[in-house]
């Protein structure tokens, strides 16, 4: 038998405050539902996205989108002599432009404005495609525009200045340990008039080797189901690695790191493999993205190499998504996904450091 039951109606009434409140209660951070003040939490169809915008247009002289350039890195200035009688190239290291900053995360997916972390830049100069020798400059701290005014002198026979590259690489000597360069300078030899006679200002760059030489590659599928908003990469295998040496490295593997709205969070990794030349991942990982997220979030995956004595070096990295340093190859592998969700999308990934 039911028994109805009254119930009262209730009135809600709205009190404003009259002056400054002292305190408010902040919302509890739910890590399920991350929150970004540019972006709207309103409920996304993927098939609201326009993958055309992730996808490499068809180029012709009448249409053609350029791919839209990445974060600026800053600049390096330099002056090169070389020296014909003692066979010497020497190298001014005048400073640095406009470094970029760190910016203080105090909750992951969520744009903090709790401070900026300015880098104490280094500049790591060596010849390629030997990368030898290897000379460094001193360490600047906390600075966007450091001045090194410091010279450099690599032994370089005449005949060989057409075939050589000069690279420039800045570190940010507090995260040096971690092999996360802010960029590269290269600067090839071939046909310049090395007088020292004006100032050589070039920009930052995120790739170590010249074009068309990489580190190797890495096949890579990507994989987006809408229903449980879960992005899944898988890592297959990977090829022609560089500086491949079986005493060095004896196994190999790949660290994903989630990026969102220029900051990191969540970082996995895939079970260690051998270190042959071509290693065999075969390994998946899966990370919780949430469709409206999906224009803002980036893949960084580095693959690793660890030795006899168990310590790690980077291999190269691949950059997948919208996000930071992509390339067209990247933008379009991500795009693809977009208009596939539910399949798997494989695709081979050049490696840079």
């Amino acid at each position: 038998m039911h028994v109805p039951i009254a119930v009262k109606n209730k009135t809600t009434t709205v009190i404003t405050a009259k002056g400054p409140c002292e305190f408010e209660i902040p919302k509890r951070y739910d890590p399920d539902q991350r929150r970004d003040s540019n972006i709207s939490a309103n409920k996304i169809n993927i098939e609201e996205i326009n993958a055309a915008i992730y996808s490499q247009p068809d180029v012709n002289e009448h249409m053609a989108v350029p791919a839209p350039e990445p974060p600026p890195l800053g600049t390096l200035l330099f002056e090169l002599r070389y020296e014909t009688y003692e066979e010497q190239l020497n190298v001014n290291l005048i400073g640095a432009r406009k470094l970029p900053v760190r910016h203080l995360v105090t909750e992951p997916g969520v744009a903090s404005h709790g401070g900026v972390i300015k880098c104490d830049p280094l500049v790591e100069i060596c010849l390629l495609p030997d990368e030898k020798p290897v000379v460094e400059s001193y360490t600047q701290f906390d600075i966007q525009d450091p001045q090194f005014d410091e010279h450099f002198s690599f032994k370089l026979a005449s005949a060989d200045l057409n075939k050589k590259t000069l690279r420039f690489t800045v570190y940010d000597s507090k995260r040096r340990h971690r092999l996360t360069p802010i960029g590269h300078v290269l600067y090839s030899l071939k046909g310049q008039e090395l007088d020292g006679a004006m100032v050589i200002e070039r920009n930052l760059k995120p790739n170590s080797q010249p074009y068309g030489h990489t580190r190797g590659e890495i096949l890579l599928s990507l994989n987006y189901n809408p229903g449980c908003n879960t992005l899944t990469v898988g890592i297959t295998r990977a090829k022609n690695l560089i500086n491949f040496d079986a005493h060095s490295n004896r196994e190999y593997y790949v660290k994903v790191e989630e990026i969102f709205s220029g900051h990191k969070v969540k970082t996995k990794r895939t079970p260690a493999t051998d270190g042959v030349r071509h290693p065999i991942f075969s390994s998946s990982l899966s990370f919780q993205v949430p469709v409206q997220h999906l224009s803002h979030t980036s893949l960084v995956l580095t693959l690793v190499g660890r030795g006899k004595m168990w310590s790690s070096k980077t291999v190269g990295r691949a950059i997948l998504g919208p996000g930071i340093f992509e390339s067209d190859s990247e933008r379009s592998h991500w795009g693809r996904m977009i208009k596939s969700p539910l399949k798997k999308v494989e695709q081979w990934h050049a490696l840079y450091l």
